[in-house]
């Protein structure tokens, strides 16, 4: 099952935690067992499953690709590269499986913009 999930993004650059999208997607297809595929098809977003961000974190990821970005006129688009444009996870129970405290977030490095998310569910 492929679902397209819209996402408007409000700011240059944001990170939004879209792990209940995913899940919602995940549940949808009925899928028990199987993979889940997670893929932004836009050259200045990003996805990325890592620890759940608060305020304090958040900075840190822009402070980090600020760093290593050595393309100052497009950085949108680097940064979007170091991150990367697909994540694949594992679907077990009905759920795709996370760690206790890790979330899915999608990164906006060009915004605001109306973006796209697309989940693929698979056996």
């Amino acid at each position: 099952m492929l679902k397209r999930i819209p996402i408007q993004t409000t700011r240059r650059e944001e990170a939004r935690d879209i792990t209940d999208e995913v899940q919602g997607a995940v549940a949808e297809s009925g899928t028990r067992e199987g993979f889940v595929i997670i893929y932004i098809p836009h050259d200045a977003a990003a996805v990325s499953i890592h620890r759940a961000l608060g305020e304090a974190n958040a900075p840190k990821l822009d402070q980090i690709l600020d760093a290593v970005n050595p393309d100052r006129e497009t950085p949108e688009y680097t940064k979007a590269a170091f991150v990367a444009p697909t994540e694949v996870g594992v679907v077990e129970h009905g759920r795709m499986v996370l760690g206790d405290d890790q979330r899915v977030y999608f990164y906006e490095f060009d915004g605001p913009q109306e973006r796209a998310v697309y989940v693929y569910v698979g056996t």
